[in-house]
């Protein structure tokens, strides 16, 4: 096994949890924790995105699905932030030769790498692009391209969905919300 790189970069961001009642649990996390909604997938189903933190754009998924685990776990995955695409690749590096569920994904806020531990846990691993975009949003990406070609390639897929701004404008606007 390839050594690890150094984890001191890695930050905790987010965490995804299945539930049965989205909308009491969408009240619940507004009403009583003060986080607010920053988006939501289409439909009466759609996942929630929840965040009192004007640096993040959720820090708590809700899930309308029930849990697909072996353990039947309420957790989706936990998330963690590393400063840069360089401190991705090198986790990209040691896990794609650990991890059976491995996957390279963009959020086009983010370019992420999905993975499971050895006790079948998900994990997220993510630096953000410099966008935003109305989220959900998910498409595979290849980190084979470099960094100018995968920049490139997720701008193109993005940059005509709803919400698509510079990720600076969008916390400018989180910010806001925020504050009132």
């Amino acid at each position: 096994m390839k050594k690890a790189p150094t984890l001191a970069n890695i930050a905790l961001s987010h965490f995804e949890i299945y539930v049965n009642n989205l909308s009491l649990m969408q009240d619940f996390f507004t009403q009583c924790l003060g986080l607010v909604v920053t988006d939501k997938g289409e439909g009466q189903d759609g996942m929630v995105f929840l965040s009192n933190s004007p640096q993040e754009h959720h820090q708590l998924v809700l899930n309308p699905r029930k849990s697909q685990s072996q353990i039947n776990s309420p957790m989706d995955h936990i998330a963690f932030r590393v400063a840069s695409m360089t401190h991705l690749r090198l986790f990209h590096e040691v896990l794609k030769d650990y991890s059976a569920r491995f996957q390279t994904v963009s959020h086009g806020t983010t370019w992420s790498i999905y993975f499971q531990d050895p006790e079948n846990n998900r994990f997220e691993l993510f630096t953000d692009t410099p966008w935003h975009v109305n989220q959900p949003c998910r498409f595979d990406v290849d980190f084979a391209l470099s960094d100018e070609e995968l920049f490139l390639y997720t701008k193109k897929k993005i940059e005509r969905l709803p919400g698509f701004t510079e990720a600076s404008s969008w916390k400018a606007l989180h910010s806001k919300h925020l504050s009132k």
